[in-house]
């Protein structure tokens, strides 16, 4: 309970800016999709309290709506937090489930490495505190929280070593199936990597005891198969919405050579931590949430003591397997060290990724976030070391181990996350004001500037009104088309008034069309297709006199607000 409390009031110390008042401040870097989950806490809480289902809606990308569970989702964490949302609102959700975890994942390392690595306290508490506020953890709660909530990893882990327990195989199978089908609702690429860390484990740990395997193997396998099967039946109609569902899509709209880790950036410390530049990305990063692989130089040097110290343990040489397996995937399909080609040995230019790139959920994966579960491995050797350092009966090697783990974690500390201030919500959709443009047939409030990957106005508004109407576009992996399930990103400014909306928005009038019947008549075919009678601009908005000028003309005269503009088609 102790340590437990510590990790608690470490995070806390971490997100204290953001819990202070989440309601007007939000992370610095990466407020985007901070917008995106705080909508999708809002969404699962609306479609839950409402008995709608929460893996599709049209309240984003409207008409066509948004396959939820085939997005970046956390449909789990969002539906425990319903409550919290409801009463207190979605920022505030949003900052507890950003505390929650990073001590939860550490909570739940250390019982793992204490229950199934190490006999001491000390060495789970470093490992745990490691794996917790990891550079991996800390990039990546900068709100993507299905990557940086990785608090059940280790509960799986730890349940997986227990199949070979021949007492109680069906037990122990179920609760890993139930565990596995937990975790694609909290993150479902951290279930990915997941397997694909174990896998490379325990072939590599079953190579080096064969007569292990002869001992437990068909144990261990029979409950793998209960555990395969309980998920099956769980996840059946999930993933058979997520990837036949409507709105479901093939691949990933992303450059995956951009989102790869360059292997120098092993060596660098990310801008997140004490030896980090908190003002200056470092160029090998391709994000500030994606810093995964940047552990810094010192840690790298005392692992690889450690792991050589240690190497007599059989776990320590198939953890090493393991890592260099993500490693090399992490690289991406050109591997690259600072910034030059690399030529891995048998594969040519091209790396490993390059070669898999098309099978079944690697396809849907980014390569760089293969450096999550080196983390993770770093995390488990670490533990090993320090709880060998401990137990040793020589002081000055016990003293000289802890002492460089300490001197290699400590440029590690992070910083504290740091905020914005929000753009305040017009109290037009803070409100029940809004309704007046929402009636049978047209659930759509057309919003400008239009939700895109780079504006979430939108979709801000969307969240505060509860998701109770629907916004057209928004920051949607969907299909291409109705005949291409190929993944496009952001299917924005399709339709004739959102290109002209957006290019008034973003440059003023100077080069707008004189409004004549023709005009007229798009407009409104357009504000049908997206089931709409209604735009609304904020007072504040740039370029607000001319979005009215053309408004007033193309739509109806405008009708002020609370702190918007409203133009509302005329009733025929």
């Amino acid at each position: 309970m102790t340590v437990s409390l510590v990790y608690i009031v470490f995070a806390i110390a971490l997100t204290w800016k953001l819990l202070l008042d989440p309601v007007a401040k939000i992370l610095a870097g990466n407020p985007y999709d901070q917008y995106y989950f705080e909508w999708q806490l809002t969404w699962v809480e609306h479609a839950l309290l409402h008995f709608q289902n929460p893996f599709f809606t049209h309240a984003m990308n409207a008409p066509d709506g948004m396959n939820v569970e085939a997005n970046p989702q956390i449909i789990g964490p969002a539906a425990v937090l319903t409550p919290v949302t409801y009463l207190f609102g979605a920022p505030v959700s949003f900052a507890l489930l950003t505390t929650f975890n990073l001590c939860g994942t550490a909570i739940t390392w250390r019982w793992f490495l204490k229950r199934h690595v190490v006999k001491t306290e000390t060495a789970a508490f470093v490992g745990g505190l490691f794996a917790g506020f990891s550079p991996s953890v800390m990039s990546h709660s900068l709100a993507h929280p299905n990557l940086a909530g990785q608090w059940l990893v280790p509960l799986i882990l730890g349940r997986v070593l227990r199949l070979r327990e021949p007492e109680h195989t069906t037990r122990n199978g179920i609760v890993l199936g139930l565990m596995i089908a937990a975790q694609v609702f909290v993150g479902e690429e951290l279930l990915f990597l997941t397997a694909m860390g174990v896998g490379a484990f325990l072939l590599a740990y079953a190579a080096m005891r064969p007569r292990l395997v002869r001992a437990e193997g068909g144990t261990f396998l029979k409950g793998a198969g209960i555990a395969i099967a309980t998920t099956a039946v769980l996840l059946a109609y999930p993933l058979a919405f997520q990837f036949a569902g409507p709105m479901s899509f093939k691949g990933i709209p992303f450059d995956i050579g951009y989102y790869s880790a360059d292997l120098k950036s092993y060596a660098v410390y990310p801008s997140l931590e004490l030896w980090g530049d908190p003002d200056k990305l470092d160029p090998l990063a391709p994000g500030a949430t994606e810093q995964a692989a940047l552990v810094g130089w010192a840690l790298l040097l005392v692992v690889a003591l450690l792991a050589a110290w240690c190497i007599r343990n059989l776990v320590v040489p198939a953890l090493l397997i393991a890592a260099a397996v993500l490693l090399v995937l992490s690289t991406g399909p050109k591997p690259m060290f600072d910034h030059k080609p690399v030529t891995w040995w048998g594969l040519g230019p091209q790396g490993l990724w390059d070669h898999i790139h098309n099978w079944p959920l690697f396809s849907s994966s980014l390569p760089i976030r293969s450096a999550l579960a080196v983390s993770w491995i770093i995390g488990i050797l670490l533990a090993i070391g320090v709880d060998k350092a401990v137990q040793t009966r020589f002081y000055w090697l016990r003293g000289l181990a802890v002492g460089a783990v300490a001197a290699a974690l400590v440029p590690l500390i992070p910083r504290v996350l740091d905020v914005w201030d929000r753009k305040p919500i017009p109290a037009y959709f803070t409100t029940s004001a809004w309704k007046e443009c929402v009636s049978p047939g047209h659930h759509t409030i057309v919003g400008v500037p239009l939700s895109s990957g780079g504006d979430r106005t939108n979709e801000t508004w969307s969240t505060a009104a509860d998701t109770a109407f629907d916004i057209p576009q928004g920051p949607v992996m969907a299909p291409d088309s109705a005949d291409n399930k190929e993944v496009r990103w952001g299917r924005e400014n399709i339709l004739w008034t959102a290109q002209w909306l957006s290019y008034i928005y973003n440059n003023g009038g100077g080069s707008t069309p004189p409004v004549d019947a023709g005009i007229k008549n798009r407009v409104a075919l357009d504000l049908a297709t997206w089931k709409a009678n209604c735009v609304v601009v904020a007072d504040d908005n740039q370029n607000f006199g001319p979005l009215k000028a053309f408004l007033d003309q193309a739509v109806a005269p405008g009708m002020q607000r609370d702190g918007v503009m409203v133009w509302k088609e005329p009733t025929h």
